[in-house]
């Protein structure tokens, strides 16, 4: 009898080859799917590890649920090779889809059980890498459910050659695994730690000096609301929030209240106060908790157009509502006839309003005097973070103030297209012509503007129009920063992105100069100097607002060209793609400032830094330790 023979022989105990002692353990199915299968389980299992490390000082139940979901996967891995079964395979694909599903709704509507229940969570690489590897495995699972008829033989290198393509996926889950551990979310980072031994002034007792100014008192009440059918979180019932108009040199005296489910606090964009109530949660103060109170207190110093939000977990909050605009009116007055505050907004069916309308129409009349006070609170996304761009037509019309701040010898022009990016505005002043309505347009889909009454202006292709070029606008005048001529410090600051481990995750990120928040190095400076910033946007295909906390820009150049008309006063320079910006402002203002990129998405994703000033610091913490989410 031949060796051959002699293998084949019944009864005969001598060792089958691999593929025949492999196809009796697994019941003759496929062992490259079985190895595959596991080999994915183990590496989503790593992942689910690597999530309970943040989730566990976050928000113990999480933490829980997912070490308790990866101990169950490594269990179904070893179940998967020890005892195969169709009733496992089955109890497997059923599990596993279910997770899914579990993630899928958390994503879309959020949990009941949850730090904030029904919040929906924003989706990351690695949850979305997890869930793609565990969709493979279902399907897997799925296949290894019937038992095969006649099975196939296969040897050791078919078999290892067929489950190959799951190798690099599981190691491509162990590395985004062991990457997010290395790099936890911080559990309570300090913008500037008081030092031992050195003497500080901390920013809490950086608050308006007493005085005898006229006060303006309001209060804010923080709460949910149900706007069209929909949850919204809004000051005092209302998307936006209450119009505060004040004149200059008032003393501003806010109460929030906060009656949401979670902590929140209150900036005030664009307004220069003291850091103490700049409403940074983790920075300037702790965020005010559920049922808790706080009040706000500052000069209004600067005339203009400004507007509130929240700034504690702002990716989350601000869009659901919680913003409004803020007027500081000059004591002589205005010269317009009449006076508009717009509000650019998110709809919660995704459209833009403007004061939660979708069409505004606002009173005037043939040979009025009239401002638009256009804000931009539309979040655009994580992504893109494109700007607005309305144009009025049917007038022509001066762009008088920008962020606030006046130009000098504004010209009459039109149509153009006013580029704001998210958080930046713009005054614009007209004369009512002698019939028909004027129209704000280009703000998207249908959402317009009618000022006065009769025929409408003749439609235009709007997107065809020119954009609004503010460094040749108006009348050039001497500037005490832009004519400086040198500056104490400098620092250039290139905007870029690209996936990165950081804050316990594996993402997509934004980044100043390669870092990302909270890890950015600060801007330090001393009180009186002369800061010079060059930002650099090397991305080609997002836009980013760079807004400044407590001070103002003075705009010197726009790729490395002088500006040739009025002299530019920003608290936002938004950098299109490949643009380069050179801007400047004086440390005048003692404090932590933020430093960031206005579009939520991309300061959550770590364009956030910090301008710290000498000799300050600050006894707040952000992380899952404080519960303080600046961004």
């Amino acid at each position: 009898m031949s060796v051959i023979d002699a293998v084949r022989a019944p009864g005969n105990t001598v060792a089958r080859s691999t593929g025949d002692l492999v196809r009796r353990r697994f019941g003759g199915r496929s062992a490259a799917r079985i190895y595959a299968a596991v080999l994915l389980t183990l590496g989503v299992a790593a992942i689910h590890f690597a999530a309970a490390a943040g989730h566990l000082a976050e928000y113990l139940p999480y933490g829980i649920f997912f070490i308790g979901l990866g101990l169950a996967q490594v269990g179904l891995a070893v179940a998967t090779v020890v005892a195969p079964s169709r009733r496992l395979f089955i109890g497997a694909a059923i599990a596993t889809t279910g997770v899914i599903a579990l993630w899928v709704v958390s994503r879309i509507t959020g949990l009941p059980v949850a730090r904030d229940p029904w919040r929906p969570e924003i989706p990351g690489m690695m949850d979305m890498s997890a869930t793609l590897l565990e969709i493979i495995t279902v399907v897997l699972f799925g296949l290894l459910i019937p038992t095969p008829r006649k099975p196939k033989a296969r040897g050791r290198t078919r078999i290892a050659l067929t489950a190959l393509p799951a190798v690099p996926l599981t190691l491509l889950a162990g590395w985004m695994a062991v990457g997010a551990v290395l790099h936890p979310m911080a559990a309570a980072f300090s913008a500037a730690p008081a030092v031992a031994g050195q003497a500080t002034t901390s920013v809490a007792d950086l608050v308006a000096a007493p005085g005898n100014e006229p006060l303006r008192a309001f209060t804010l009440t923080a709460g949910v609301v149900n706007i069209g059918g929909r949850q919204a979180w809004a000051f005092n019932g209302t998307v936006p929030g209450p119009e505060l108009r004040v004149t200059q040199g008032d003393r501003v005296r806010v109460t929030l209240v906060n009656r949401l489910p979670d902590s929140t606090s209150i900036h005030w964009h664009g307004i220069r106060l003291p850091n103490a109530e700049d409403g940074v949660s983790g920075v300037t103060q702790n965020a005010v908790r559920p049922g808790s109170s706080y009040v706000y207190e500052f000069i209004a110093g600067d005339v203009g157009t400004y507007w509130y939000h929240t700034h504690q977990d702002t990716l989350y909050q601000l869009p659901l509502g919680l913003y409004g605009p803020l007027v500081v009116m000059p004591r002589a007055g205005i010269a317009e006839h009449r006076d508009y505050m717009l509000t650019a907004h998110w709809s919660p069916d995704g459209t833009i309003l403007v004061n939660g309308s979708r069409s505004l129409h606002l009173d005037a009349t043939p040979g009025e005097t009239v401002r638009l006070r256009i804000v931009n609170a539309v979040n655009e996304g994580l992504f893109g973070g494109n700007p607005i761009r309305p144009v009025l037509l049917g007038a022509r019309y001066r762009v008088v103030a920008l962020d606030g701040h006046d130009l000098n010898g504004p010209q009459e022009i039109g149509p153009e297209r006013i580029q704001l990016g998210m958080g930046q505005r713009a005054d614009l002043a007209f004369t009512m012509p002698p019939s028909g309505a004027v129209e704000l347009a280009g703000l998207a889909g249908s959402s317009r503007v009618v000022i006065g009454d009769g025929p409408m202006p003749a439609a235009v292709k709007v997107d065809s129009l020119r954009v609004f070029d503010l460094t040749a606008y108006g009348e050039p005048a001497p500037d005490p920063v832009a004519d400086a001529g040198s500056f104490d410090v400098t620092r250039d600051l290139e905007l870029a992105g690209a996936p990165a481990f950081y804050n316990g995750t594996y993402d997509f990120s934004d980044t100043f100069s390669g870092y990302t928040s909270p890890n950015v190095p600060p801007i330090t400076v001393r009180e009186g100097q002369l800061v010079r910033l060059r930002i650099h946007n090397t991305t080609a295909d997002k836009y980013h607002p760079i807004h400044i906390h407590g001070h103002v820009f003075t705009v010197l150049a726009k790729n490395g060209h002088p500006l040739t008309g009025s002299p530019v006063h920003v608290d936002a320079i938004l950098a299109a793609p490949h643009e380069t910006w050179d801007v400047a402002f004086k440390a005048d203002n003692p404090g932590i400032w933020m430093l960031h990129c206005h579009v939520l998405g991309h300061a959550y994703a770590g364009m956030s830094m910090t301008i710290n000033y000498e000799g300050i610091s600050t006894p707040y913490t952000m992380g899952t330790d404080s519960g303080n989410v600046a961004e």
